[in-house]
């Protein structure tokens, strides 16, 4: 599975319209696409997050978070990027205001992408 560059604002929108189905998917997608590109050995399995974050939605965010910095940060260090320490905020964030995490980890992906993948 491969990272995706996606507009953020309809990843929201999508949200919103699927009454939350769409955050699922794209929280899987995204999981799974940092473990493969990150190669990290973070052990936070995908589809544990999107099971977690079915019944404790900002439980799952929260380690959704705290794994998604560290893939992207793995990733940055294979392409000789500079590399921040989003840990603590990601966890914040995705377990009071998880949107704002999409937004944020969707932004640094769309970085990393082309935005013709």
């Amino acid at each position: 599975m491969m990272l995706q560059n996606r507009s953020i604002p309809l990843v929201i929108i999508f949200g919103l319209i699927t009454c939350g189905i769409y955050p699922l998917y794209w929280l899987y997608q995204t999981a799974k696409g940092l473990e493969d590109a990150g190669h990290s050995g973070s052990g936070l399995d995908p589809v544990l997050i999107v099971v977690i974050s079915l019944f404790f939605p900002s439980v799952g965010y929260l380690l959704f978070g705290m794994s998604a910095d560290q893939n992207l940060n793995s990733i940055k260090m294979q392409r000789g990027m500079p590399t921040s320490d989003n840990k603590i905020m990601y966890m914040i964030l995705g377990f009071l205001i998880p949107i704002v995490l999409v937004a944020l980890v969707q932004n640094e992906i769309n970085q990393l992408v082309p935005a013709n993948n």
